[in-house]
Order: structure tokens, then C-alpha cells, then sequence
């Protein structure tokens, strides 16, 4: 209970805000590159340019990239011998158990938030992808 409380509290919204803004840039990124760049004179977010002056992404294809990606990154980040060796193996003899214990967490740390983020991205450029050749959407400029 002592570790589920802070990583449910903390990491769960963290983990999903950072997921959410990685898919929204790699949304962006993609769609800059299917429809072009758009210049506007007024800063805005990507959220609002991708509202405003692209077409809505599939969310069926963004489901199936996701876990597509999801997929293919876990068996390549987690192969046989790294499974064995971050779950399985003990410690080198004479080797300091935290120092041993701190390098596996982070590794695993690392290895986990390239598969959740990649994930993000390959779902968000799949999602893209869908919907690439339905032409832009005509907005009109209020210029004064």
C-alpha cells in the first residue's frame, strides 16, 4: 500500500498528461507532414491548430497503431535475455544490492516509458496516416 498510493496519486496523472502531450505533438508532426505547415498569425497550441486547420484524425486507426506499437516495442525492449536479466537473475556476487537494484529501476524505468511513448507516437502517426488524403478544411481568416 505504501508504494500504490504514490505511484497511483502521482505517477498514473503524470504518466497520462506526458502521454497525452507526446501524442498530440507526434499528432501534430504528422500532420504538418500529410497536409503541410500551416502559418497563423496568432500563436496558438497544437491542439487548437490541429482543431482548427486539419481533419480529424481516425481514432480507429490511431487505436490499432497504438497497440500495434505497443506491441512490437515490448518484444523488441524486452527480449529473452533482458526479461531473464532485469526479472530472473540474481545480483553479481560481492555487488552492492542497491546500487544493483537502483540501475535495474532505472533501466526498466527507461525501457517502460519507450514503449509507452512510442506507443503514443506510432498510434498518433497511424491515426494520421488514415486520414491523409482528405483535403484540408476551409476556415476563413478574419484579417482586418
Amino acid at each position: 500500500m505504501a508504494i500504490f498510493l504514490p505511484v497511483f496519486l502521482v505517477g498514473a496523472p503524470i504518466g497520462y498528461f506526458t502521454w497525452s502531450k507526446v501524442f498530440n505533438e507526434a499528432d501534430y508532426q504528422a500532420a504538418k507532414i500529410c497536409h503541410g505547415t500551416i502559418t497563423s498569425s496568432e500563436e496558438k497550441s497544437t491542439s487548437e491548430l490541429l482543431r482548427e486547420y486539419y481533419p480529424p484524425r481516425s481514432g480507429f486507426a490511431s487505436t490499432v497503431g497504438t497497440i500495434g506499437s505497443f506491441g512490437i516495442l515490448a518484444r523488441t525492449m524486452f527480449g529473452k535475455n533482458t526479461r531473464h536479466r532485469l526479472f530472473f537473475a540474481r545480483a553479481p556476487v560481492g555487488a552492492d544490492i542497491r546500487w544493483v537494484t537502483i540501475k535495474m529501476a532505472g533501466e526498466l524505468l527507461l525501457r517502460c516509458g519507450a514503449i509507452v511513448y512510442g506507443a503514443a507516437a506510432g498510434g498518433a502517426f497511424a491515426g494520421r496516416l488514415a486520414v491523409a488524403r482528405q483535403p484540408l478544411p476551409v476556415t476563413s481568416s478574419n484579417s482586418k
